[in-house]
């Protein structure tokens, strides 16, 4: 075991929360950096016994139970949302399953006026974005040498 492997398990050992492994109590034994940490550990944990316990405040319990309750009910809230979209979604894609069946002719202009559509608009945006992709690529190799160059000058001057 290693320090790093023990020092995250301190406080829980020093309050006693965890029970210690073999290799950790090994490592405690083996270590004093270590066995220091769980000796301050337990020091404060014997000085935060001996002090007394607050009190909570008058109806802490009733307004921490309330407000679970609520975000529960918030929750259930977003839930029963989703599932009524989800719903009403259904039924649209029935109706309009139904609707295709009845009139398969407007279906069929509908698929093909949106087809026409998004290939005017792919073709749009491929003839504005064409232009910036040279830039672009150009822009990132200035970027990649000017890169190299200072790798190899740093490296040229740590030698």
């Amino acid at each position: 075991m290693t320090c790093d492997d023990v020092l995250h398990l301190v406080e829980a050992i020093a309050a006693e929360d965890l029970e210690v492994a073999d290799a950790v109590r090994a490592h405690f034994e083996t270590c004093p950096r270590c066995a220091a940490a769980l000796a301050a550990a337990r020091s404060v944990e014997l000085l935060l016994q001996s002090r007394p316990v607050a009190a909570p405040p008058p109806r802490f319990t009733a307004t921490v139970v309330s407000r679970i309750r609520n975000d529960r009910w918030q929750v259930e809230q977003r839930v029963d949302r989703f599932f009524n979209f989800a719903i009403v979604a259904a039924v649209v894609v029935v109706v309009g399953a139904v609707a295709a069946m009845v009139n398969l002719g407007v279906v069929i202009d509908a698929a093909s006026w949106t087809w026409e559509s998004l290939t005017t608009a792919s073709r749009h945006l491929a003839d504005e974005a064409v232009p910036m992709l040279v830039t672009y690529v150009a822009a990132a190799l200035v970027l990649m040498s000017a890169l190299g160059m200072w790798w190899w000058a740093d490296r040229r001057l740590s030698l």
